[in-house]
């Protein structure tokens, strides 16, 4: 877990919230449904239950999480277990972590050399060549020709 900040907000292992939170950091050790805006970190502890919307800088999901993250960076752990939709620009998951839902992480750019050797390679054939002009009737090779 990371160490929690002094400006944190924490619910307690023992607590539920629901209804609509705002601020900068929270941590979630007990049970939480609603809407979150963060402008910092959402830490989820393990044996944590959220059903939520949540918009924050850097969530980390360690409990059960249910409902949409949308963050700059998602971590989830081992422990967690995820179901939903997530749309972050980073996006770490531990083995061992269950992740279900849809995923929208952005497109890693590809590298310049990739696209460069992509552009030298050769083309490939469109279609067999016609001969340009038939072959000449006293040719010894049009000999073989059926007539």
């Amino acid at each position: 877990m990371t160490t929690p900040s002094p400006d944190s907000a924490i619910v307690d292992r023992h607590a539920t919230l629901t209804g609509r939170v705002s601020g900068d950091d929270l941590i979630v050790l007990g049970s939480l449904e609603g809407d979150l805006q963060l402008s910092g970190r959402l830490h989820t502890a393990a044996g944590s239950r959220l059903r939520a919307k949540v918009h924050a800088s850097v969530v980390e999901i360690e409990g059960d999480f249910e409902g949409e993250i949308r963050a700059a960076t998602l971590r989830v752990s081992a422990t967690a277990r995820a179901r939903g939709t997530f749309v972050a620009e980073r996006l770490v998951i531990q083995e061992g972590a269950v992740l279900e839902g849809a995923v929208q992480a952005p497109a890693v750019p590809e590298p310049p050399a990739t696209r460069a050797a992509a552009a030298a390679e050769p083309s490939p054939p469109d279609a067999p060549a016609e001969p340009s002009e038939p072959p000449a009737l006293d040719d010894p090779a049009s000999a073989a020709l059926p007539a």
